[in-house]
Protein backbone atom coordinates (compact mmCIF):
# COMPACT_ATOMS: atom_id res chain seq x y z
CA UNK A 1 0.00 0.00 0.00
CA UNK A 2 2.50 2.60 1.06
CA UNK A 3 4.23 1.71 -2.52
CA UNK A 4 1.13 2.62 -4.21
CA UNK A 5 0.94 6.27 -2.47
CA UNK A 6 4.88 7.18 -3.26
CA UNK A 7 3.98 6.67 -6.69
CA UNK A 8 1.09 8.61 -6.61
CA UNK A 9 2.73 11.41 -4.77
CA UNK A 10 5.88 11.23 -7.63
CA UNK A 11 2.93 11.08 -10.22
CA UNK A 12 1.68 14.52 -8.34
CA UNK A 13 5.58 16.01 -8.13
CA UNK A 14 5.95 15.75 -11.93
CA UNK A 15 2.67 17.05 -12.71
CA UNK A 16 3.42 19.95 -10.38
CA UNK A 17 6.99 20.36 -12.03
CA UNK A 18 5.66 20.51 -15.60
CA UNK A 19 2.97 23.07 -14.75
CA UNK A 20 5.60 25.23 -13.44
CA UNK A 21 7.90 24.52 -15.99
CA UNK A 22 4.99 25.04 -18.88
CA UNK A 23 4.05 29.01 -17.02
CA UNK A 24 7.53 29.86 -16.64
CA UNK A 25 8.51 28.91 -20.21
CA UNK A 26 4.51 31.16 -21.64
CA UNK A 27 6.03 33.86 -19.19
CA UNK A 28 9.56 34.49 -20.85
CA UNK A 29 7.65 34.42 -24.44
CA UNK A 30 4.51 36.12 -23.50
CA UNK A 31 3.62 39.05 -21.66
CA UNK A 32 0.19 38.45 -19.43
CA UNK A 33 -2.28 39.71 -22.06
CA UNK A 34 -0.57 36.69 -24.65
CA UNK A 35 1.38 39.11 -26.77
CA UNK A 36 5.27 38.22 -27.31
CA UNK A 37 8.12 40.31 -25.47
CA UNK A 38 9.86 40.29 -28.98
CA UNK A 39 8.99 41.76 -32.25
CA UNK A 40 9.33 40.68 -35.75
CA UNK A 41 10.64 42.92 -38.01
CA UNK A 42 11.67 43.43 -41.45
CA UNK A 43 14.75 45.47 -42.21
CA UNK A 44 14.49 48.42 -45.08
CA UNK A 45 17.16 50.72 -45.53
CA UNK A 46 15.14 52.46 -47.82
CA UNK A 47 12.38 53.56 -45.64
CA UNK A 48 13.11 57.08 -42.93
CA UNK A 49 11.59 56.98 -39.75
CA UNK A 50 7.78 56.70 -39.24
CA UNK A 51 5.46 57.36 -36.24
CA UNK A 52 3.15 53.92 -35.12
CA UNK A 53 1.45 55.53 -32.03
CA UNK A 54 1.70 56.11 -28.89
CA UNK A 55 3.05 54.43 -25.66
CA UNK A 56 3.30 54.98 -22.34
CA UNK A 57 3.37 58.79 -22.61
CA UNK A 58 5.89 58.41 -25.57
CA UNK A 59 5.58 58.73 -29.37
CA UNK A 60 6.94 55.23 -30.87
CA UNK A 61 8.68 55.52 -34.06
CA UNK A 62 10.43 53.34 -36.19
CA UNK A 63 13.33 53.54 -38.47
CA UNK A 64 14.61 51.58 -41.84
CA UNK A 65 11.83 49.02 -40.72
CA UNK A 66 8.74 48.30 -42.91
CA UNK A 67 5.60 49.28 -41.03
CA UNK A 68 3.78 46.42 -42.16
CA UNK A 69 5.90 43.62 -41.51
CA UNK A 70 7.53 44.73 -38.18
CA UNK A 71 4.88 42.71 -35.44
CA UNK A 72 4.15 41.47 -32.40
CA UNK A 73 3.17 37.60 -31.73
CA UNK A 74 0.02 36.33 -29.52
CA UNK A 75 -0.03 33.40 -28.10
CA UNK A 76 -2.42 31.64 -30.95
CA UNK A 77 0.55 32.70 -33.25
CA UNK A 78 -1.17 35.56 -35.09
CA UNK A 79 0.34 38.44 -35.92
CA UNK A 80 -0.70 41.81 -34.05
CA UNK A 81 0.53 45.12 -35.71
CA UNK A 82 2.22 47.56 -33.75
CA UNK A 83 -0.88 50.23 -33.84
CA UNK A 84 -2.59 48.01 -32.40
CA UNK A 85 -0.93 46.68 -29.82
CA UNK A 86 -0.19 50.63 -28.38
CA UNK A 87 -3.22 51.59 -29.23
CA UNK A 88 -5.08 48.50 -26.73
CA UNK A 89 -1.98 48.97 -24.07
CA UNK A 90 -1.19 44.91 -24.94
CA UNK A 91 2.69 46.04 -24.35
CA UNK A 92 4.67 48.25 -22.32
CA UNK A 93 7.70 50.27 -22.50
CA UNK A 94 8.58 48.42 -18.62
CA UNK A 95 8.01 45.24 -20.47
CA UNK A 96 10.62 45.97 -23.44
CA UNK A 97 12.96 47.50 -20.35
CA UNK A 98 12.86 43.89 -18.81
CA UNK A 99 13.25 41.48 -21.88
CA UNK A 100 16.11 43.46 -23.31
CA UNK A 101 19.26 41.34 -24.02
CA UNK A 102 21.60 44.23 -23.31
CA UNK A 103 21.08 48.38 -22.00
CA UNK A 104 23.37 51.28 -22.50
CA UNK A 105 23.24 54.86 -22.21
CA UNK A 106 24.32 57.00 -24.42
CA UNK A 107 23.96 60.46 -23.41
CA UNK A 108 19.70 61.20 -22.63
CA UNK A 109 18.78 58.28 -24.05
CA UNK A 110 18.50 54.65 -23.02
CA UNK A 111 18.95 52.24 -25.73
CA UNK A 112 17.43 48.49 -25.24
CA UNK A 113 19.15 45.99 -27.54
CA UNK A 114 17.57 43.32 -28.59
CA UNK A 115 18.53 39.76 -31.29
CA UNK A 116 17.63 42.07 -34.14
CA UNK A 117 16.97 45.37 -33.44
CA UNK A 118 17.23 48.12 -30.76
CA UNK A 119 15.05 50.71 -28.85
CA UNK A 120 16.21 54.12 -28.23
CA UNK A 121 14.18 55.42 -25.55
CA UNK A 122 14.55 59.05 -24.80
CA UNK A 123 11.95 60.91 -22.40
CA UNK A 124 9.65 61.50 -24.90
CA UNK A 125 10.39 58.86 -27.87
CA UNK A 126 10.70 55.40 -28.19
CA UNK A 127 12.68 54.42 -31.49
CA UNK A 128 12.47 50.87 -32.81
CA UNK A 129 15.31 50.21 -35.36
CA UNK A 130 18.11 47.90 -36.75
CA UNK A 131 20.20 47.52 -34.44
CA UNK A 132 23.33 50.42 -34.68
CA UNK A 133 26.87 50.24 -33.73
Amino acid sequence: MKKGLGIVIIFILIGIGLFALIKYAFKEQYNSNGVSHLLVITIDETRGKEYVGRLDNHDIYIDHLKMDETVFRTVDAENLSMKEAFEKELVSINDWRKYATKKRKEKDTEILVFDYYEIAITEEECIIRPITK
